[in-house]
């Protein structure tokens, strides 16, 4: 018996699943199960229109959201949903690429360059020109290449007869020497990847016509983000025949400052003739005052398909509006809120707690004040796992196993763990590679054949190993006789990598701990992908998302709003609403009116993200940006939320208790550099529940704890983490313990802080 899709989806939805027409635009309001009507009409269209799923591309904002999408399908239709083409746009092209790069002579194993390899990349190209790492050339280099390669246009194509702006010829000559550097290395970067593509399609006809026979339904999510270098993609891989259909929300658009054009959704009807257009207006997210401040605050827009969001739920609480005197003010009043948010259940719950803001400069009076109250908190779009020092070194080492042309993850990794090379070596190594040929891995590993180098004995000699493990390391995961989950972790143990992130990291960081759950995730990916080859899975790492990070924890979350889209909590606190911060100055200065209206329409989507209380907050210290003290954003008035009558106090003694005291006519965070080591760099969790670290007269330690005979079993004490047991041996130096805790590190097994309390087997 099939699926009973009337009894799962409202009218309009029903209409948006089970329409039969070629070209479809679905306008899909915040929270109006925009993502369940595009499941469901993938499900409906193998189902009930006995599509065949090798004949469907759907396209998704991010992986995580992509994943989520094939499984629900999955649970509606079965097993058959595997063989749906579900991702973003990058993923599919570097899933293309994979199969088509051949036609333009590259490998399957490319090479994907993330932001930090460009950058690095590029800062190598301008010192080689003469500059230093530091001059302004840099950054103005990399915003000019961003730029021209986000609207698809390569060194190649431009001409320049006068300058737009100082040095814009030299940005130029770095752009071209910046494309020869990466085509030498076999690399792409994330623009590439869709612009090759985009080549591929446009220059091989019978390539395109494969895809264009290939998918029979194409299925466009957030379509309003759509840029103008993916219109083209998606023209390419349509014919005559092919059914497009596409979910978005021209309200939602605000990425037009990385390319996004609002006008290819407000087009569509014209574009692509006819054209069916349905309204998702019913709201299952929030109550209806939130709903009503949306509204009236997106009305004032212009280019927009007119719509206004309603709920069958309750009114709900009111919108609070709060201003303050300073930025203070304002993180003491948020935080206490949150407090007694969180408190009111049991166990205390911060995971449906969310605090929004345009810009992440704003969050470090709210970073004081939740360290001072020990609220947990996560700020998200920042660093992320696979971004972590540790985590990019062993990507660097693992790309360089499958592609030896990578001088970008060879000067990363050469003198990490240190092997005594420094600059001056690297530079001769550079000199004499060049005057080979060669990329830089490739000379190294025919050391033996250069008598005439001039490197040093004492580099030629760790050069030689280093070379030698990767070889023979390169064999293995070609012989492919175990999981290269395994092979790899061999590698990294035995060229020290493991000791020397144990002995390096500070008493707070686990940095072994995360390269261990790399390859639990390497490990992962096998089992759920049990055909992949290595290669897929690093290209596959190089396309995550920041929301691709998130995953769930009893924190409160901080982010931009442009990091929040497609999430919802209970609870939403969005601060910093003042003139001239939200809605921006800059944006305002540069694109005028339309820029109004992308800060309108991100302030909405903020406003949508809440789904029972929803909090605004501003202050009225100095603003920089104005050169004066700040005001209320006009996004206040035009949501209709209302401060109170009388204007909050600032009861300056008593109502901020002891973290904050007066100082020179002022106020200011007392003890900040002191809370701040209790919460990690790195923006992860913090523990509310951990005592505050007390002051200790410095002791003096013995070089080691004397151990040589660690064993599975041992009952150990550490005395930071407490009580704890062996439950791996990664080599004599490193050991794995699972402490009472629950929380397993990974451990120099000679640290002086490390003692055993029982050998395996025996009473403690």
């Amino acid at each position: 018996m099939g699926t009973d899709y009337a009894s799962l989806l409202n009218d309009t939805q029903l209409k948006a699943v089970t329409t039969t027409s070629q070209y479809v635009r679905i306008i899909a309001g915040a929270g109006s199960g925009k993502t369940r009507v595009l499941t469901y009409r993938i499900a409906y269209l193998m189902e009930m229109m006995h599509a065949d799923p090798h004949g469907i591309l759907a396209v998704t904002f991010t992986n995580k959201a992509a994943q989520e999408m094939k499984e629900r399908v999955a649970r509606i239709i079965g097993e058959s949903a595997r063989f749906l083409s579900v991702s973003t746009f990058h993923s599919f092209c570097a899933k293309f690429l994979r199969m088509e790069a051949h036609n333009i002579q590259y490998p399957a194993s490319f090479t994907i360059f993330d932001e930090d390899d460009v950058e690095k990349l590029i800062k190598n190209i301008v010192v080689d020109m003469g500059y230093k790492k530091s001059d302004p050339i840099l950054k103005a280099a990399i915003h000019y290449i961003d730029a021209k390669k986000t609207r698809g246009i390569y060194p190649e194509d431009i001409s320049i007869t006068h300058e737009s702006f100082q040095d814009e010829k030299v940005c130029l000559e770095i752009y071209t020497k910046y494309e020869d550097a990466k085509h030498a290395m076999l690399a792409f970067d994330f623009d590439d990847l869709i612009l090759v593509t985009l080549n591929i399609l446009e220059n091989f006809p019978a390539v395109r016509y494969k895809y264009q026979c290939r998918y029979k339904h194409v299925l466009i999510d957030e379509y309003q983000d759509t840029n103008d270098v993916q219109y083209r993609l998606i023209k390419l891989l349509i014919s005559p025949e092919t059914n497009l259909y596409v979910v978005g929300d021209p309200d939602q658009t605000i990425y037009t400052w990385r390319g996004a054009n609002q006008g290819i959704i407000l087009n569509f009807p014209i574009d692509f003739e006819p054209c069916e257009d349905i309204v998702l207006a019913r709201n299952y997210r929030s109550t209806k005052t939130i709903l009503d401040a949306a509204n009236r605050l997106i009305a004032h827009n212009t280019k927009r398909v007119k719509k206004d969001l309603f709920t069958e739920s309750e009114a709900g609480d009111k919108v609070v509006a709060k201003r303050f005197e300073s930025a203070e003010e304002e993180a003491h009043y948020v935080v206490n809120e949150i407090v007694e948010l969180a408190g009111s259940k049991w166990p205390v719950d911060y995971t449906n707690i969310a605090v929004l803001y345009r810009s992440s400069y704003l969050t470090r009076p709210f970073e004081a004040e939740f360290a001072a109250k020990r609220v947990p908190y996560r700020i998200f779009g920042g660093l992320r796992f696979y971004q972590r020092k540790e985590v990019k070194d062993v990507l660097a080492y693992f790309r360089l196993l499958l592609n030896p042309l990578d001088d970008v993850s060879f000067e990363r990794i050469v003198n990490v763990p240190k092997r005594g090379i420094g600059d001056s070596s690297i530079k001769i190594i550079k000199d004499e590679a060049s005057a080979c040929g060669l990329s830089l891995y490739e000379y190294c590993a025919h050391l033996q054949e250069h008598s005439e180098s001039e490197l040093p004995r004492r580099v030629m000699g760790p050069l030689m190993v280093l070379t030698s493990k990767m070889e023979a390391t390169k064999a293995e995961l070609k012989e492919n006789l175990e999981a290269y989950s395994e092979v790899l972790r061999k590698f990294i143990t035995d060229i020290g990598y493991f000791a020397y992130i144990v002995e390096d990291q500070g008493i707070d960081e686990d940095r072994a701990g995360n390269v261990n759950a790399l390859f639990d995730d390497i490990t992962h990916y096998i089992k759920e992908n049990p055909e992949s080859t290595f290669d897929e899975y690093l290209q596959n790492l190089s396309l995550l998302t920041s929301q691709d990070d998130m995953n769930g924890g009893n924190y409160v979350s901080l982010m931009t709003v442009h990091v929040a889209k497609g999430l919802e909590f209970d609870n939403v606190f969005i601060i910093g609403l003042n003139e001239g911060a939200f809605p921006s100055y800059r944006s305002q200065m540069e694109k005028g009116n339309d820029g109004l209206e992308e800060e309108r329409r991100l302030a909405y989507v903020a406003i949508t993200r809440a789904r029972k209380k929803l909090t605004l907050t501003c202050n009225s210290g100095y603003s920089y940006t104005t050169d004066s003290h700040a005001s209320p954003s006009q996004f206040f008035e035009e949501a209709g939320a209302k401060f109170p009558a009388d204007p909050a106090p600032s009861h300056r003694g008593s109502y901020y208790g002891s973290s904050y005291g007066k100082k020179n006519n002022g106020w200011k965070s007392v003890g900040f550099e002191d809370r701040k080591k209790s919460f990690f760099s790195d923006g992860d969790a913090i523990d509310p529940f951990e005592p505050a670290p007390e002051k200790k007269p410095v002791e003096t330690r013995p070089a080691d704890n004397g151990i040589k005979d660690w064993r599975v079993g041992d009952r150990v004490r550490h005395e930071k983490f407490g009580i704890g047991q062996v439950v791996e041996i990664i080599d004599d130096n490193i050991i794995v313990v699972l402490f009472e805790s629950s929380s397993k590190k990974t451990l120099l097994a000679s640290h002086p802080m490390l003692s055993r309390i029982a050998k395996k087997g025996a009473e403690a």
